[in-house]
């Protein structure tokens, strides 16, 4: 039997998985969805699902997640409407998201991408995936976890939507043990991948392209660019630095100690949270002219 595939790329914000689903719809023949609900053609697929189906979920940092059920109900209905408009959804709830993700695999077959920030540090979210890959045998899944050194993802979201970094550090634990919760559940049918390595070298893209039906030498080994690793080193009033519980869960991934160390100030925290809360009266006196939070 003939199987779709599909890929999900989970990782937290600022991980580069933008950049790793571009590269897959440019040079692997992978599709997305159309939304116009979210940036980046995020679904926000799972997460909603978990919403609807009343799972837990925790309150992420500076976003809408996790969504009101009927919300949540709505907004696939129409992201489902949008792409699959023959698709007649079941009454239950349950059998229409897994068939709903089934026509999705369909319809952007051979390859279906979907990537989002918002499902590893959820894990009735992540739960709802491999029930999914259990469920769908006509589908066949790839799990990219994609992993950045916590203090280049922590910054990266203080510097677009100065996020408490404190509060970015706890869900990036969050978000990374799950992560190696659900490897050991899955373990061949899920490849973690620092951003790191995927900047700096191509090989590490082989068994990824392997699962898409190309080589090597048909993907461009020059479109990831490493210009965003630790950018906070020139920040001289970030002042943020690790737990021991992160620099610890770091390592296991492979960083260094030394990629991993940063000045402590003092002063940091209360300069963290100014600047938050400027952030967000900017963002309500001219939510054009700032970098939005898009969920």
């Amino acid at each position: 039997m003939t199987q779709d595939k599909c890929i999900i790329i989970l990782s937290e914000r600022s991980s580069g998985s933008s950049a790793l689903q571009n590269y897959l719809v440019k040079f692997a023949g992978a599709q997305h969805a159309n939304t116009r609900r979210h940036f980046e053609y995020e679904t926000l697929y799972w997460t909603k699902a978990a919403s609807i189906l009343g799972l837990p979920q925790i309150k992420m940092v500076d976003s809408r997640v996790p969504f009101r059920p009927e919300e949540a109900r709505q907004d696939l209905l129409v992201l489902l409407a949008e792409n699959v408009p023959d698709f007649q959804p079941p009454a239950d709830d349950y059998e229409w998201i897994m068939q709903g993700w089934r026509q999705l695999c369909r319809r952007y077959a051979p390859l279906f991408v979907e990537k989002s920030p918002h499902h590893l540090c959820e894990w009735s979210a992540l739960d709802l995936i491999f029930q999914a890959q259990e469920k769908l045998e006509d589908v066949d899944f790839l799990i990219i976890g994609l992993v950045r050194n916590p203090i280049d993802t922590i910054y990266s979201h203080f510097e677009r939507w100065k996020s408490i970094p404190a509060l970015v550090e706890k869900q990036w634990i969050v978000s990374y043990q799950n992560l190696l919760r659900f490897r050991d559940l899955l373990p061949e049918k899920t490849i973690i991948m620092r951003y790191e390595d995927m900047v700096s070298q191509p090989k590490v893209m082989e068994p990824i392209l392997g699962f898409c039906g190309i080589s090597a030498n048909e993907a461009a080994p020059t479109f990831f660019h490493a210009r965003s690793v630790q950018k906070w080193k020139k920040d001289r009033w970030f002042g943020f630095t690790l737990s021991q519980e992160c620099r610890e869960l770091a390592i296991y991934y492979g960083y260094q100690e030394e990629e991993l160390q940063s000045q402590r100030k003092f002063w940091a925290p209360v300069y963290h949270r100014l600047m938050h809360t400027a952030y967000l009266l900017a963002r309500k006196v001219h939510p054009l002219k700032v970098d939005q939070n898009p969920t």
